[in-house]
């Protein structure tokens, strides 16, 4: 029976499709690219036309492997990678491996993972798009190109290295800091101006009372500062406290009266159903989720979750998408749904319709839900709490954006204030605006959202009045009405300061990063996730902040390479993009003409033997070198600056700026190795934030955890330490494991207080979240007791962790007989190549006679080769001797694989050599 194979990216998917399509069909799944260019190198032929040379991936050998053998036996293949270009890059690289088998391929695009989409996807089969698959290898050649080159650049620079990673730039990553870094320099130059709003409590002749904000004195209207809006010709701010003490003093005698009473119906229309950035944002300021994370989570939703009896679905359609457009199919589904469970007033007559942005593709539909049968609630059960969360959000908003408008009454009120003290203003005037929910229409299915906060690709939310409250309740007024102060609050006044722009989070970089055509809906997560990855933003309460490398970094590209690390260019660059797709360019000519301008600053910057304009230098200092008395030079460094000796590099001095403090002695307990003192070091990284070394580092290497405070319960002796925790779950044990082999353990973490029936010295936590509870795990105690703590959520006998109990600053104890053994070799960076050059060294240096000729020449360098590998002369005869029964032996361990015939192999050559059994009998006698 003939087979057809359909080859997709994931395993979850392959599953999901293989239930739809059945036994006539073998889905299988890549796993991603199969092929790509090399990690290291450029890899790219400048000379010939950009040629790239990708390579099968390592790790995927054996799925390539498997596609061909599946391929052998298949009468057709399809190609149904994700449907946009990474995936059609991936069809593409993988048909030309599968092109020897000649076999006839399709590529196929399935947009949703129902069957339904399946069938739809195989019945319009075509040829892999070689124009977009040209517009991603555009792409990704640009990529390697530019950031090979500007990472060159940040070596020279700046540093090569930071946490053991090496400094890179890409095309879009850097823009994408640039965004960050002027956000940053623009919150710094901020100067806040002072303003003192001028609140007045009121009441009518009906309840309850209300605020107002004084905003006109006579005639001169008064406002409020703010970085958006510079204060105009005719208008005040009340910026100081004693302009402010005389509004008030004149307001607490003035006479209220209500000038006018305005009120309108507000519309508040549905939002459109969610594309990749309007989910990103949402979920970032919903949920808190990162972009990489929203993505993680939608791709499972996409490929197929398990729900029970039906097995896997797919429960969101393609999830990298620009457009808002809605099937018809899902539309009449949806007007369907709404009309049953909410009832025809929130349908609205007509389908609502969105626009989609100029840029987009608009290649796929909207983010929603392919069955809204599957309810989250429903299904709640088969999601994770992340699948669970994001899915919702998406069939939240997509009921939404078909449901009716939210209707308001918005009410504005208007007082007049006359002031009846001497020199006093005569006039003022105050206003207040509430409005209230008449109709929820949409917010009924996508939840209450507050007046005025706009919800993520919201077309406006904001067209309501400045002021307005949502949920304020105004009393019944009519114009002409007397009003009076109601004490306390009464007239009020305080000091404010006009705020910076907010500091960029994820969400809202991708904001920015859509409006300014930065990136596609498949590449935003990645930009996001690689400014944070490599040092150069950190995260505080969500927001992204640039690290002193990141703003080292955008200032020297900024300065000599603006004119690429540019919002224009690099939205440019994606609009080429765009026409290689559509078969406008070529995307040879795209390459070249940004490469080769670019190419030639990069030299000239690498040539230049002294920093330009933008990249931190040298700057002079008063401090003096202690070894060699030369002054010493202040440079950058990308944690803390430092100072260098100018006599580098006869003097490689150096100080750092703020030295760290010296590591403090921990009495009481000294090295188990050597006897020398042990210091409270703080680790690099990892869970515990401190650990003992020992003062004879590098001679001694003991490391140890610090003691939690609790003698061990069972040896008496050593003290309860963590054991793991960076990379695997911890545990608890005995210090003296290592010495007296004391196998005392905890796998729950302990509480240091005392038993109050046994008098232990700790309790252990136990229960969960569920029923947290302290025990005793002394044998025959049994006490226990609630947890309050963690049940309140606060901690008076917080879990006892590895942190620095004891410690004094003082001179460390070295033994003095561990500082007369030689310092070990170095390790990581560099030691292996070290230790090979130590060894090459060594031969090399005697066979120096071989370059005298003769019959001398060969012998001296035989004889310091022999001694170099062997090491003594004994052991250059044993192995000059049994060189013929290593031979035998060989052959023999070949020919035979079973342990008596190697083992035969090596008596044989031990007895024929009358010798001890040799490395290669020994070797044969292993591996039979």
């Amino acid at each position: 029976m003939s087979k057809s194979l359909v080859i997709v990216e994931s395993p979850a998917k392959a599953k999901t499709i293989q239930k739809y399509l059945g036994k006539d069909f073998v889905v299988l799944a890549s796993k991603g690219h199969v092929r790509d260019l090399p990690k290291s190198g450029l890899n790219i032929d400048v000379e010939h036309d950009y040629k790239p040379n990708y390579e099968v991936l390592e790790d995927h050998k054996d799925v390539l492997s498997d596609l061909k053998k599946a391929a052998k036996d298949s009468d057709e293949i399809f190609l149904a990678p994700d449907p946009d270009r990474e995936g059609e890059a991936i069809a593409w690289h993988i048909a030309q491996e599968l092109a020897p088998m000649k076999k006839p391929m399709r590529r196929v695009e399935f947009h949703e993972i129902t069957k339904k989409g399946v069938q739809d996807g195989l019945s319009k089969p075509r040829t892999v798009d070689e124009q977009r698959f040209h517009a991603q290898q555009a792409r990704r050649i640009l990529d390697r190109l530019i950031g090979y080159e500007l990472s060159s650049v940040l070596w020279k620079r700046l540093c090569r290295q930071v946490n053991g990673h090496f400094l890179s730039a890409g095309r879009v990553q850097s823009v994408a800091l640039r965004l960050i870094v002027e956000r940053e320099e623009e919150i710094r130059a901020f100067v806040p101006q002072e303003y003192w709003p001028v609140d007045v409590a009121l009441v009518g002749e009906k309840r309850p009372h209300f605020v107002t904000h004084l905003i006109e004195v006579d005639g001169v209207k008064v406002v409020t500062p703010s970085r958006d809006r510079a204060v105009k010709a005719g208008e005040r701010v009340i910026s100081n406290e004693a302009d402010s003490k005389a509004m008030t003093s004149a307001l607490s005698s003035a006479k209220f009266s209500v000038r006018s009473v305005e009120k309108r119906e507000r519309r508040r229309r549905a939002p459109p159903p969610y594309i990749t950035s309007s989910l990103q944002r949402d979920a970032s300021s919903r949920l808190g989720f990162a972009a990489s994370r929203t993505m993680q989570v939608a791709q499972r939703l996409y490929e197929g979750i398990d729900v029970g009896a039906e097995g896997p679905v797919g429960l969101i359609t393609y999830m990298r998408t620009d457009s808002t457009r809605i099937s018809n199919d899902a539309i009449e589904a949806v007007r369907a749904h709404i009309k049953s469970k909410y009832g025809a007033k929130f349908l609205p007559e007509k389908a609502n319709f969105f626009k989609t942005r100029s840029s987009a593709q608009d290649a796929h539909e909207a983010i929603r839900p392919t069955n809204l049968d599957l309810n989250p609630d429903a299904i709640k059960k088969s999601l994770k709490p992340d699948e669970y969360k994001v899915y919702k959000l998406i069939y939240d908003r997509f009921i939404a954006c078909q449901m009716i408008e939210a209707l308001y009454d918005q009410t504005t009120v208007l007082v007049d204030a006359v002031a009846s003290k001497e020199g006093a203003a005569k006039a003022m005037l105050l206003r207040t605006s509430g409005q209230t929910l008449r109709f929820a229409g949409w917010l009924d299915a996508y939840g209450a959202v507050p007046t005025g906060e706009e919800v993520a690709g919201e077309e406006s939310a904001k067209d309501a009045s400045a002021d307005a409250e949502d949920g304020t309740q105004l009393p019944e007024l009519r114009e002409g009405e007397k009003l009076t102060i109601v004490d306390p609050p009464g007239v009020k006044s305080e000091q404010k300061f006009s705020q910076p722009a907010p500091r960029y989070n994820e969400g809202t970089l991708v904001k920015a990063l859509e409006e300014l055509g930065i990136g596609r809906p498949s590449t935003y997560a990645e930009i996001v996730s690689k400014v944070q990855s490599r040092d150069y933003v950190e995260k505080q309460d969500r927001a992204l902040v640039p690290t002193k490398l990141g703003l080292a970094k955008t200032s020297g590209l900024r300065a000599r390479f603006g004119d690429f690390i540019n919002y224009e260019f690099t939205a440019a660059i994606e609009k080429d993009l765009d026409r290689v797709e559509e078969g406008e360019l070529k995307w040879v000519g795209v390459v070249d003409k940004i490469y080769q301008p670019f190419h030639s600053r990069c030299d000239s910057e690498k040539k230049g033997s002294e920093p330009a304009a933008g990249w931190p230098r040298p700057q002079p200092s008063d401090k003096i070198c202690d070894k060699c008395g030369r002054p010493m030079v202040k440079r950058w460094g990308p944690t803390s600056d430092f100072y260098a000796c100018t006599g580098y590099p006869e003097c490689k001095n150096v100080v750092d700026e703020n030295p760290a403090p010296p590591p403090r002695v921990y009495e009481g307990r000294p090295c188990p190795k050597c006897g020398s003192d042990l210091l409270v070091r703080t680790a690099r990284r990892g869970s515990r934030s401190d650990f003992l070394g020992c003062a004879a580092y590098p001679r001694c290497d003991f490391t140890s955890p610090v003691p939690l405070g609790i003698k061990c319960p069972k040896c008496k002796e050593g003290d309860v330490i963590q054991v793991g925790g960076a990379k695997r779950k911890p545990f608890w044990g005995c210090s003296n494991y290592a010495t007296t082999k004391c196998d005392f353990r905890l796998y729950q973490p302990p509480v240091k207080k005392n038993c109050p029936q046994c008098s232990a010295a700790f309790l252990i936590k136990s229960g969960g979240k569920t029923r947290p509870v302290l025990k005793c795990v002394s044998e025959g105690c049994g006490y226990e007791e609630i947890d309050r703590a963690e049940i309140d959520g606060e901690s008076e006998t917080p879990v006892v962790e590895a942190k620095p109990i004891i410690g004094v600053v003082r001179e460390p104890y070295i033994n003095p007989e561990i500082l007369k053994l030689p310092l070990p070799p170095k390790k990581g960076w560099g030691g292996k190549k070290a230790a090979k050059g130590a060894k090459d060294d060594k031969p090399a240096k005697e066979a120096k006679p071989k370059a005298e000729g003769g019959a001398k020449k060969g012998a001296a360098a035989k004889a310091a080769k022999a001694e170099s590998e062997a090491g003594s002369d004994e052991k250059t005869a044993a192995k000059s001797k049994a060189a013929p029964a290593k031979k035998a032996a060989k052959k023999t361990a070949a020919a035979k694989s079973t342990k008596a015939s190697a083992t035969k192999a090596a008596d044989k050559a031990a007895k024929s050599d009358k010798t001890k059994p040799t490395k290669a009998a020994s070797r044969a006698e292993a591996t039979a």
